[in-house]
């Protein structure tokens, strides 16, 4: 229920930015910053992580908001999917900018804080959008050290 009223809250906003005539960048960065801020915060009350990093991300998805959502890695992308995404669980023809930027963000900052250079993170595909399933990828550096 939690994410529901998350959910909503998001796309309120966002409705009230878009009365106030925000740009589509202007909502998103704002999006993300609250993202950053999140993870920030929740990285400090996280057990020792693996080292494993596609067990690391399913954790930190499944811990923050609640997903199991599959890996990949290739190369320096990352690409995590997620079917059934607590902020795009809806298609909604009002809103432009995926809530999933504040996951996106979170995740990033996170992993920043545990070590890894994250120097990328996009969204591929998002439910707000229509997409079957809502597909995030990260770029990282290989300098975490080991």
């Amino acid at each position: 229920m939690g994410f529901n009223q998350m959910r909503n809250s998001i796309y309120i906003l966002q409705r009230y930015m878009n009365q106030h005539h925000l740009s589509d960048k202007d909502i998103q960065d704002r999006l993300i910053n609250m993202g950053k801020n999140i993870g920030a915060t929740f990285v400090t009350q996280l057990e020792p992580s693996p080292k494993d990093l596609s067990l690391l991300l399913r954790n930190l998805y499944k811990t923050t908001v609640n997903s199991k959502v599959k890996v990949e890695i290739v190369g320096d992308a990352i690409i995590v999917r997620d079917s059934r995404c607590s902020l795009c669980k809806y298609q909604y023809d009002d809103i432009s900018v995926p809530g999933c930027n504040i996951v996106i963000a979170m995740i990033s900052e996170m992993l920043i804080r545990l070590g890894y250079q994250v120097t990328d993170q996009s969204i591929v595909q998002s439910k707000t959008f229509g997409d079957k399933l809502c597909e995030h990828r990260y770029i990282l550096e290989e300098t975490r050290e080991k």
